[in-house]
């Protein structure tokens, strides 16, 4: 069995997909307490260290070295919706923990890095940021071939009709691999349409619903909504509305503070958000092992999916890691 482990682990998006796909996870890292209460529920096995990354010291902690290390490390300062201070914003710097951790294992050193990130991350400041990145992880020893970069979009790679694209790098260490195409998903031709994934059965909770004559978010909304398809999405921005006809806005951490960036629908009984449940489905987290705990609040869980990785996309990168590292295996046997 393949081990992995997770830093920036989130409310467990990356652990829950690569276990779904027979590995067992080791242990994970992440700070936010909220996120770690729902990482608990739905991984009781897996040893998880809920402090900040720069106080995570795998030899003294005498951590087990994984066969993958995953990284989401935070998103934000790479991001178009953001400032995009890069480096300059503290979480930023975080990524510099994966490194640390690379360096600190030594040379029995996870065999695969797998990290995610904005695909924003690879232009920021013309380049620059990533290519920083990746002299870091050659010099912790790493092979990062170009192939094994690839902007990757949940409504084009999975059934899931969100559009959310993200950069995904895979790192293979130079004392495991001599080099190695990574195997990328194939596009997919979904039938999922975005009310397939909605609870259209009875009304939402009250809370959802807009007031569509006194509010003025909900007034520009239902206008929009009534001038166009009855089954797009809509969603408010700044100063405007769009309408997504098939597919479903990617979604935003802060989806829980209402006004910009929530994703509405009209149903039967009026114009709402999503609720937490519908979005958790949009990201793939839904069944065995993806619950949220009764309290973590409403607020959060919209976070946390906001925050996270769309589940079904890694489990196909989870088979890939497996692949190359069956691989590898089967030459030194054969050898």
């Amino acid at each position: 069995m393949y081990t992995v482990g997770s830093l920036f682990a989130g409310l467990g998006g990356f652990s829950l997909a690569f276990r779904r796909q027979g590995f067992q996870s080791l242990w994970a890292n992440e700070k936010d307490k909220h996120a770690a209460t729902t990482y608990r529920h739905n991984n009781p096995d897996t040893k998880l260290y809920d402090c900040d990354a720069e106080r995570l010291l795998p030899r003294e902690l005498h951590l087990p070295v994984p066969d993958v290390l995953t990284g989401g490390f935070p998103c934000q300062p790479f991001s178009q919706a953001g400032h995009r201070l890069g480096f300059e914003d503290d979480r930023g710097e975080l990524y510099k923990h994966i490194i640390r951790f690379l360096n600190d294992f030594g040379h029995d050193r996870p065999k695969i890095v797998l990290l995610e990130n904005v695909a924003n991350l690879l232009w920021h400041e013309g380049g620059r940021t990533y290519a920083r990145i990746e002299a870091d992880l050659k010099n912790a020893g790493y092979w990062v071939l170009p192939q094994n970069v690839q902007r990757l979009n949940t409504r084009v790679h999975t059934e899931i009709p969100q559009n959310r694209e993200r950069v995904f790098v895979v790192a293979l260490s130079t004392a495991y691999f001599k080099g190695g195409r990574f195997r990328w998903p194939d596009p997919v031709e979904s039938t999922l349409r975005v009310r397939d994934l909605l609870n259209l059965s009875k009304p939402a909770d009250e809370y959802y619903y807009f007031d569509t004559t006194n509010n003025r978010f909900g007034v520009m909304l239902m206008r929009e909504a009534m001038k166009g398809d009855r089954n797009s999405v809509y969603q408010l921005r700044r100063s405007y509305v769009r309408e997504f006809k098939n597919y479903l806005p990617t979604l935003m951490a802060n989806m829980g503070d209402g006004g910009h960036n929530v994703p509405v629908v009209v149903d039967e009984w009026g114009l709402r958000q999503l609720t937490p449940d519908e979005c958790a489905a949009f990201q793939g987290f839904v069944g065995e092992g993806a619950e949220f705990p009764p309290k973590v609040s409403r607020v959060q869980r919209y976070k946390q999916i906001g925050n996270s990785v769309t589940v079904p996309l890694v489990e196909k990168l989870a088979i890939g890691c497996a692949e190359l590292l069956g691989d590898v295996a089967l030459r030194r046997r054969a050898a």
